[in-house]
C-alpha cells in the first residue's frame, strides 16, 4: 500500500502552544457513506483522533465522552473506494496477480469545531488517497513493508495531526 503524499506529516509537532489558558475538548468520531468501518479500524480511527490530540499540548484534557468542554470536535470519517475492483485490479485477478494492478481508497476526514454553546467555530476537511498494489512477486517484499492497516494508521493520525495545526493556525483554538 502507498500512499499519494497529499497529507504530509506537519514540519513541526506538537505545534507550539502561545496560550496560557487551555481549553478543554470532547472528539466525537463518526462514521459516514456507504463503505462502514469495521469494528477495528473505527476503534483504531478514534484512537488515532485521541493521540494526535493529546499530543498536540494546545488542550487541557482530551475526552470522548459526553461530559462538558470548552470545545467539541465533530470527526467525520469517510472511507470510500470503487465498489469493486478497478480494471486494473480485475486484470490482475484474471491473471492470479501475475500482471500488476492497484486498487485506490480515499480517506476522508472532516472535522467541524464546535464552542460551548454547540456554535461551529470552524470546519476543516482532509482528505488522502492511498492505492494498493496487487502483484505475485510483490509478496516476496512483503515481510520487509509495513502493512496495509499500518499505513492507514499513520495517514489517519497525520491527517489528524494537520487538522489541528490548522486548526491552531486559523484561531479555533
Amino acid at each position: 500500500m502507498v500512499r499519494d503524499g497529499n497529507v504530509k506529516p506537519p514540519l513541526r509537532w506538537p505545534p507550539h502552544a502561545n496560550q496560557q489558558v487551555k481549553k478543554s475538548i470532547a472528539l466525537h468520531v463518526i462514521e459516514a457513506g456507504s463503505q462502514a468501518l469495521s469494528p477495528d479500524a473505527a476503534e483504531d480511527f478514534r484512537a488515532q483522533a485521541v493521540k494526535a490530540y493529546s499530543e498536540s499540548g494546545l488542550f487541557s484534557s482530551v475526552v470522548t465522552t459526553g461530559e462538558p468542554t470548552d470545545l467539541k470536535a465533530d470527526i467525520t470519517s469517510l472511507e470510500s473506494g470503487s465498489d469493486g475492483l478497478s480494471w486494473s485490479g480485475a486484470l490482475s485477478a484474471l491473471t492470479l496477480t501475475m500482471i500488476p494492478g492497484v486498487v485506490s481508497q480515499d480517506l476522508i476526514t472532516n472535522t467541524a469545531y464546535r464552542d460551548r454553546q454547540q456554535k461551529v467555530i470552524g470546519i476543516i476537511e482532509k482528505n488522502a488517497r492511498l492505492g494498493f498494489w496487487i502483484q505475485f512477486f510483490l509478496l516476496f517484499a512483503m515481510p520487509f513493508v509495513d502493512g496495509p492497516s499500518t499505513i492507514t494508521s499513520e495517514t489517519q493520525y497525520d491527517m489528524h495531526r494537520i487538522t489541528i495545526e490548522e486548526g491552531h493556525s486559523k484561531g479555533f483554538f
